[in-house]
C-alpha cells in the first residue's frame, strides 16, 4: 500500500474568492473551480503528490495534457516550480455555467503583497481563467461544510482538505486566457476596475500607471476554508 506524502498545512500564503450575484460560491460547480486552481497551485509551488486528494487523478492520462489546455505549470512532476511566500491571492468567479455533467468557468484573479510596490512603468493586473471538468459519474455529488465566516478560521478546516473534493470529475480545461484567450470577460474588467480605479483596459484587462504605489497588505484569511465533505468519508 503506497502512503500519501503529508502535505504541508500551514503555507505562508492565502486564497480569497469572491463571485459575481447569482453564483454560489459554495455550490458544487464554484467548489470544483476554487479546489482545480487551489490544488494546481499548491502543486506548481509544493508537489503533486501532496496536493489535494483526487487531482492527478483528474487529469486522466497525463501524457495527454496539452498547455493549450491544461496549463502544464500546475501538474510538475517533481517539488515544484518556485517557493511559495507571503501573499495573498484574489479570485473572482466572473462566470459559471453549471449542469450535473458540464461546469465551465471564467474567474479572474489579482494578487496582494505584504510589502508596497511601486510601478515603474504601466504594467496590467491579474490573469484571467478558464475551468471546465466533465463528470464521469452518476450524480455531481454534494458540496462541502460552507464556511460561514469570512473573518476566522474553522477549527475543523484544512489547507489541503483530506478527502477528494473531485470525486467523478475530471478537469478538462485549466489555464489562463480565460474562454477567449484574447479578451478577459467583462466582470472580471470591472472587477479589477473596483480594485484599481481610474486604470486604463486593453482588451478587457487593466493596465496600472506607472508611478502608481500598491500598499502592502497582510496575508488574508483563507475564505472559504476546507471545513469537511458533506458526509463523512
Amino acid at each position: 500500500m503506497t502512503t500519501r506524502p503529508t502535505p504541508d498545512q500551514n503555507v505562508p500564503y492565502s486564497q480569497v474568492w469572491s463571485a459575481e450575484p447569482g453564483i454560489d460560491l459554495f455550490g458544487r460547480g464554484a467548489e470544483l473551480v476554487r479546489a482545480s486552481l487551489e490544488a494546481g497551485q499548491y502543486a506548481a509551488l509544493y508537489s503533486i503528490g501532496t496536493t489535494f486528494p483526487g487531482y492527478l487523478e483528474s487529469f486522466g492520462d497525463r501524457r495527454r495534457i496539452d498547455g493549450s489546455e491544461i496549463w502544464t505549470d500546475l501538474v510538475p512532476n517533481g517539488s515544484g516550480n518556485g517557493g511559495a511566500g507571503p501573499w495573498t491571492t484574489r479570485y473572482h468567479i466572473a462566470d459559471l455555467t453549471e449542469t450535473p455533467t458540464e461546469i465551465t468557468a471564467e474567474v479572474c484573479d489579482d494578487e496582494d503583497k505584504t510589502t508596497s510596490v511601486t510601478r515603474s512603468e504601466q504594467s496590467w493586473v491579474g490573469f484571467s481563467w478558464v475551468v471546465s471538468l466533465r463528470n464521469t459519474g452518476d450524480t455531481p455529488g454534494l458540496p462541502g461544510i460552507p464556511d460561514t465566516s469570512p473573518e476566522t478560521s474553522d477549527p475543523r478546516a484544512r489547507r489541503v482538505p483530506d478527502w477528494n473534493v473531485f470525486d467523478s470529475w475530471r478537469i478538462t480545461q485549466l489555464r489562463t486566457g480565460g474562454r477567449d484567450r484574447n479578451t478577459a470577460a467583462p466582470a472580471c474588467t470591472d472587477w479589477w476596475l473596483q480594485r484599481y480605479p481610474g486604470s486604463t483596459t486593453v482588451d478587457g484587462y487593466v493596465h496600472i500607471p506607472a508611478g502608481t504605489v500598491t500598499p502592502g497588505l497582510p496575508v488574508a484569511q483563507q475564505y472559504p476554508e476546507w471545513i469537511g465533505p458533506a458526509q463523512p468519508q
